[in-house]
């Protein structure tokens, strides 16, 4: 859990020894706290090693994300682009503060929180908790990808929200190695689980016969029932 000073820290940005920018955007953070909790950034501040280290100053290119008129319609895997549909000034916000305050949607009220998955997350909540994932196998945030497994299984295992499900799976099948299963494995288990249900989604099944890995994963999965 933060604590308060770091919550100050990162509201107030004093002390801040690094700047970050992303588009309009600029975030004061501080080492101490990025770097430890980051690959990325632990190898970016090495004043010996790259420039950024050197002068405290980290420019992130990113975008808005798709505009309204694309997420009106299906999701498609091939349509996949990383600036788009992950790296985005929204997903590089979120990450900042994630970094002081160990989560990245709790800084929402409750009262405000459907309106910010409907509008802002990229069809549905589970979009944004595989795009996280994603942004924490970038920059190497292990906690942050353990936060986002865990909130992303909670949505989608007790029903709490399972919008998105779409896009979830393209960002997790299309922005991280074929190593990396944790993910990925959840979701072969969802829609292994749901297959009935998911038979006659056609934006589901759209999704699966345009990724491989996807597709080979769940024959797995039914070989495995088979030989039950």
């Amino acid at each position: 859990m933060p604590n308060n000073l770091e919550a100050q820290l990162a509201d107030n940005g004093a002390y801040s020894d690094l700047k970050i920018v992303c588009g309009a955007d600029t975030y004061q953070v501080h080492k101490a706290i990025i770097c430890p909790q980051s690959d990325f950034f632990r190898a970016a501040c090495r004043p010996d090693t790259f420039q950024e280290g050197k002068t405290g100053l980290i420019d992130i290119p990113a975008s808005s994300g798709r505009d309204d008129n694309f997420l009106t319609q299906p999701i498609r895997a091939e349509d996949f682009d990383w600036d788009l549909d992950v790296e985005t000034t929204t997903s590089i916000k979120l990450m900042i503060h994630y970094f002081y305050h160990q989560d990245y949607l709790e800084q929402e009220k409750s009262a405000e929180r459907e309106s910010w998955y409907n509008c802002q997350c990229r069809k549905g909540i589970l979009a944004e908790h595989s795009r996280m994932y994603a942004m924490g196998e970038k920059y190497g945030i292990h906690e942050l990808k353990a936060v986002a497994l865990a909130k992303f299984r909670n949505s989608a295992y007790k029903g709490c929200d399972q919008s998105g499900l779409a896009a979830a799976i393209v960002i997790a099948f299309k922005s991280t190695p074929q190593t990396d299963t944790m993910l990925r494995e959840t979701i072969l288990k969802i829609l292994d689980y749901n297959g009935c249900h998911f038979r006659c989604n056609a934006e589901i099944q759209g999704v699966i016969s345009g990724i491989p890995d996807l597709a080979y994963g769940l024959y797995c999965k039914a070989l495995e029932r088979l030989e039950r």
